[in-house]
């Protein structure tokens, strides 16, 4: 697969809201965002010591468009949205248009699930074994499901769900309207954690980080100790670091900031509005 170095003007601007995705432990890897311009959807992953002007780019797998938008090269028969790693750091699961698709960290051995039409927001389970995301089953509104990731029936968990995410202790948080819960795999012990969007657990499962108007919060699993961890208006889709000390999101920008005081570290991307987009980090463990 291509590895790329693309000018700054070339990474830009964000797309809409997204799910965030969980990090489990290790040391801090290279982050994969979902990829979009008028030429281009790819899933990419960057340096997270990135310096701003887009430099160590590697794209794992795309579709080049041609100045009338048709295909040109790569894979345009699926879509490119929602990376999420595995604990292992080795492999990747994202929303590839009608199913979810695992591809390697080298962008090899792209393997589509056998996962309900519009499936989407995939989040690996600890050991690998499982899988989460959300389809729309019955009804308008999206749902929770689990699956096992090489066979087994997909099993609705949770009614009325979005931007899932698992952690290291086996429980998956989850939005609804606003408001996160998490749950268990079997969809049991429901409980209320915060008020906000697109939640993000960190390494130790012990807490999780989210999005709210003005910043970005972290709050322990039960709840409680609720803080506002980095100040801004319209952050979006955190990402814990495998370390447990810093936090990727959106914010006119691809950002880095350390969760103990806020402290912006570096921008890994800026916008630059109409010309390109990415989305939706994901941090490599290894």
């Amino acid at each position: 697969m291509r590895r790329l170095t693309l000018p700054l003007a070339v990474l830009a601007a964000f797309a809409g809201t997204a799910p965030a995705h969980a990090t489990f432990p290790g040391k801090n890897g290279r982050i994969a965002v979902a990829a979009k311009g008028e030429s281009l959807r790819a899933i990419i992953t960057l340096a997270p010591a990135g310096s701003g002007r887009g430099r160590d780019v590697k794209f794992l797998r795309d579709c080049q468009l041609d100045e009338n938008g048709e295909p040109e090269s790569g894979d345009c028969e699926i879509g490119y949205d929602s990376p999420a790693w595995a604990a292992t750091g080795r492999r990747l699961a994202f929303d590839a248009g009608p199913r979810i698709a695992l591809i390697n960290s080298d962008g090899t051995a792209f393997r589509s699930l056998g996962t309900p039409g519009g499936a989407g927001e995939p989040a690996q389970s600890p050991r690998g074994k499982a899988i989460a995301f959300t389809a729309q089953v019955n009804g308008r509104q999206r749902d929770l499901l689990v699956r096992g990731m090489l066979n087994g029936a997909s099993r609705v968990i949770v009614r009325n769900a979005r931007a899932p995410d698992w952690s290291v202790r086996d429980l998956i948080a989850f939005e609804r309207d606003g408001t996160i819960f998490s749950v268990n795999r079997r969809g049991g012990d429901l409980r209320r954690i915060a008020r906000g969007r697109s939640p993000s657990w960190s390494p130790s499962g012990r807490s999780l980080a989210f999005s709210r108007r003005d910043g970005i919060y972290v709050a322990r699993a039960d709840g409680k100790r609720v803080r506002r961890a980095v100040r801004c208006s319209g952050c979006q889709t955190p990402a814990v670091s495998p370390d447990g000390r810093l936090v990727v999101y959106k914010h006119r920008g691809l950002v880095v900031a350390r969760l103990s005081d806020g402290r912006r570290s570096r921008t890994l991307i800026q916008d630059a509005p109409g010309t390109f987009s990415v989305s939706q980090p994901s941090w490599q463990p290894r």
